[in-house]
């Protein structure tokens, strides 16, 4: 018995899935919807997208909470230094963090009320895009 080499030729006989004469054109080819529900195949981005939305919400949240706390008491001690010292220079310095303190935790109420998930490119790294999520404030 000999093994002869396959060719193309072998491959294309009649019937053969990949030959061109039968392959489905125009209508007969599988449309975007699944048969056994008749909904769009491709709709699954959304619920990937929704999916990556509550993954993100739950970490943020989380993670704000847990930073929340020591910030909380951060926060607290710089308040009682600030009342107990008499020394302007360690008033100004004890200033200046009390507001960095308030930016994180400005920055973690941001992240707790995050509605949309959305991101920015900053230098090359892209970010959670926090500062859309912010609501419009009317005047």
């Amino acid at each position: 018995m000999t093994n002869k080499p396959s060719t193309a030729g072998d491959r294309r006989k009649k019937g053969d899935r990949r030959s061109d004469k039968d392959r489905r054109t125009g209508k007969d080819r599988r449309s975007s919807s699944d048969r056994r529900g008749l909904k769009d195949r491709r709709s699954g981005w959304g619920q990937i997208k929704e999916h990556r939305f509550q993954g993100v919400a739950k970490t943020t949240t989380t993670v704000s909470h847990l930073l929340g706390q020591p910030l909380t008491v951060i926060t607290g001690y710089v308040d009682l230094l600030s009342a107990s010292t008499e020394e302007e220079n360690t008033k100004e310095k004890l200033s200046i963090i009390k507001s960095q303190l308030d930016l994180i935790s400005k920055y973690l109420h941001d992240l707790r009320n995050i509605k949309e998930y959305k991101t920015v490119d900053f230098a090359g790294v892209t970010l959670l895009d926090i500062e859309s999520s912010k609501p419009v404030k009317d005047d």
